[in-house]
C-alpha cells in the first residue's frame, strides 16, 4: 500500500485545519465527519479513534507482483468452501461464519473487479461477489438478505424459492440484528472492518454496536441529532418509528459519554409534535474506504 493512503490515528485527518477545534495533539479521527458539526468541541469517539483507514489512494500498483503469492492463497482458501459441511455448527459458529464470509466476498470482488466509482455499481459488484459455499453458489446480497438477515416476507410477499433454499440450508434460526454494525462494504459509510470469533460473537457484535454509534452519531450545530444512513435503513431491526429509534441510540451509548448527554438534551428541549424536525439523516456515501484496527497498537 502507498503510505499516503494508510492513515493513521492523527494522520487521518487534517488537525490544523480551522473546522476543527481540537487539540493538534490529540489522537482523535472524525472517520464520518460528524465532529465538526458539533460546535467544534472535542468528544470521545470511542474505540474508532484508534482506527486507521485504507482508501483507494492506498494502492501501489507499481507493488501488485508482490501480492500475487498471498492471493493465490486466498483463491486456494475461498475455493475450498465449496466442500465445507455447515451442518454441525452451532448458531454462534454459524453467525461468525457468515458474518466473515460476507466481508471476505465484498474484498474478494474488489481484488477481481476493481474499486466501485458510484452506489450503482458497487450494488452491481456485491451482485458478482459469489462463493461456492457448501455445493451452493450464492452472493453476498444473499448472505445479507437471505442468511443473516429478518424475511421481508411482511413487506415484499413470500420468500421465492432460492430464499427458501438459502434459509433451509444455511439460516441462523433467529437472525441477530446487531450484524448491521458488522457487515462491511468497504465504504466510506461502513462499520469499521472486523474479524469475529465463534465463542465471542454475541460480545463482539454489541461491541461494534457501540463502537459505530459512538463515531457515527452526532449533535449538528442546529442542535439536532444525526443518524447515520445505515441506522434509518435498518430501523425496523431496533424501533417502530425515528423518535423511538434516537431512545434507543441514547440507550446504547456509554453513560460517562458526552454524546449521550447532548441527546438527552435534545430529547428534553423538543415536544413529541416537534420532534421530526430535531432528527437529520446523514448521506449515505459510497466511497471506497476500510477502517480496520491499527497492527501496532
Amino acid at each position: 500500500m502507498a503510505s499516503r493512503g494508510y492513515l493513521a490515528k492523527n494522520s487521518l485527518i487534517n488537525l490544523k485545519s480551522p473546522i476543527f477545534g481540537f487539540n493538534q495533539n490529540a489522537s482523535n479521527i472524525d472517520p464520518y465527519g460528524i465532529i465538526p458539526e458539533f460546535d467544534g468541541l472535542f468528544r470521545d469517539i470511542g474505540d474508532y479513534k484508534n482506527f486507521i483507514q485504507i482508501t483507494r489512494h492506498s494502492f501501489d500498483l507499481t507493488r501488485f507482483s508482490d501480492c500475487l503469492a498471498p492471493i493465490g492463497k486466498l483463491r486456494i482458501l475461498m475455493h475450498r468452501l465449496s466442500n465445507v459441511d455447515l451442518t454441525f455448527l452451532t448458531y454462534k459458529q454459524k453467525l461468525a461464519f457468515w458474518i466473515n464470509i460476507y466481508n471476505a466476498c465484498i474484498m474478494h470482488v474488489f481484488l477481481e473487479h476493481g474499486l466501485p466509482s458510484t452506489q450503482e455499481k458497487l450494488l452491481a459488484l456485491m451482485n458478482k461477489a459469489a462463493l461456492n459455499v457448501g455445493g451452493i453458489v450464492l452472493n453476498a446480497l444473499a448472505i445479507e438478505h437471505f442468511i443473516l438477515r429478518h424475511p421481508c416476507e411482511s413487506e415484499y410477499g413470500p420468500m421465492d424459492e432460492k430464499e427458501m433454499l438459502l434459509r433451509h440450508a444455511y439460516g441462523l434460526g433467529y437472525p441477530e440484528p446487531n450484524v448491521t454494525f458488522a457487515l462491511c462494504r468497504g465504504t466510506w459509510s461502513s462499520p469499521a472492518l472486523r474479524i469475529y470469533t465463534a465463542d465471542e460473537v454475541v460480545n463482539e457484535l454489541g461491541k461494534a454496536k457501540v463502537d459505530y454509534l459512538e463515531a457515527s452519531v452526532g449533535i449538528t450545530s442546529k442542535k439536532k441529532v444525526s443518524l447515520p444512513k445505515l441506522l434509518q435503513w435498518h430501523m425496523k431491526d431496533f424501533a417502530d418509528d425515528m423518535e423511538s429509534l434516537v431512545e434507543w441510540v441514547y440507550s446504547q451509548l456509554p453513560r460517562s459519554g458526552s454524546l449521550k448527554t447532548s441527546i438527552m438534551d435534545c430529547l428534553n428541549k423538543e415536544s413529541k409534535y416537534q420532534f421530526a424536525k430535531m432528527v437529520e439523516v446523514q448521506h449515505y456515501e459510497s466511497e471506497f474506504r476500510y477502517l480496520v484496527s491499527c497492527p501496532y497498537n
